[in-house]
């Protein structure tokens, strides 16, 4: 099998799951079929992907461009069938939220170093990781800058996002806050007293901003 026929096969199976944890949230197709939703959604991905491969620059990049075409494909098919923007990326917001927050434990673990028998170690372990984790995990179309770091603060400046360019590259900047959705979670999970971080996120690029800005501080934890 070529590399392009593995691609294809690929492909085909992440939009046949999405959809499968779709059909639940969408009651009327308008006289469609649901295979014929699958078709059009996996032929506009493979299109957007082959439209916008030059934002491929390394392996981080290559997933993040089948990731974000796949749910612009789900979105642009869904749109006419909800009829609202916001039902649309409503159903898709929570399709790709159900899986993280069963693993979110394991993602803090992994992304950041915290682990849940040294809860109070947080603001340390994101001190250490934060940046250095997500320059590896997600690549060279992400920038981060860090701007404070000291014994209680640590803000870390996002300058550049995959997700975000993207998006607007294509003209639907909307469908951004979705993967923002995913930081929400594990930010949520991070105010339970027991970690001792307080989290601040005054802007951020999906909503216009020049900087997505990361700012923890150091607190007390609570058992």
């Amino acid at each position: 099998m070529s590399e392009q026929a593995k691609t294809d096969v690929i492909s085909k199976s992440l939009v046949t799951n999405l959809l499968a944890a779709v059909r639940p949230q969408v009651a009327y197709l308008r006289g469609r079929f649901w295979d014929e939703i699958e078709m059009a959604v996996h032929e506009r991905m493979t299109k957007l992907i082959e439209q916008n491969k030059a934002m491929i620059i390394d392996a981080p990049s290559r997933q993040w461009l089948q990731l974000c075409s796949m749910i612009l494909a789900a979105y642009q098919e869904l749109l006419p069938l909800v009829g609202d923007k916001q039902i649309a990326l409503s159903v898709l917001r929570n399709v790709m939220e159900a899986p993280f927050k069963e693993g979110l434990t394991g993602y803090i673990a992994d992304r950041f170093g915290i682990l849940q028998d040294a809860p109070e170690d947080a603001f340390n372990r994101i001190a250490e990781n934060f940046k250095v984790r997500g320059e590896k995990r997600f690549g060279q179309t992400y920038a981060y800058v860090q701007e404070v770091q000291d014994e209680e603060r640590s803000f870390i400046n996002i300058q550049k996002c995959f997700f975000n360019d993207f998006f607007r590259a294509n003209g639907m900047p909307e469908v951004t806050p979705i993967f923002c959705a995913m930081d929400n979670l594990w930010i949520a999970e991070l105010e339970n007293p027991q970690y001792g971080v307080r989290f601040k996120q005054p802007t951020t690029l999906a909503g216009g901003d020049d900087l997505c800005r990361f700012q923890f501080t150091k607190t007390k934890a609570k058992p």
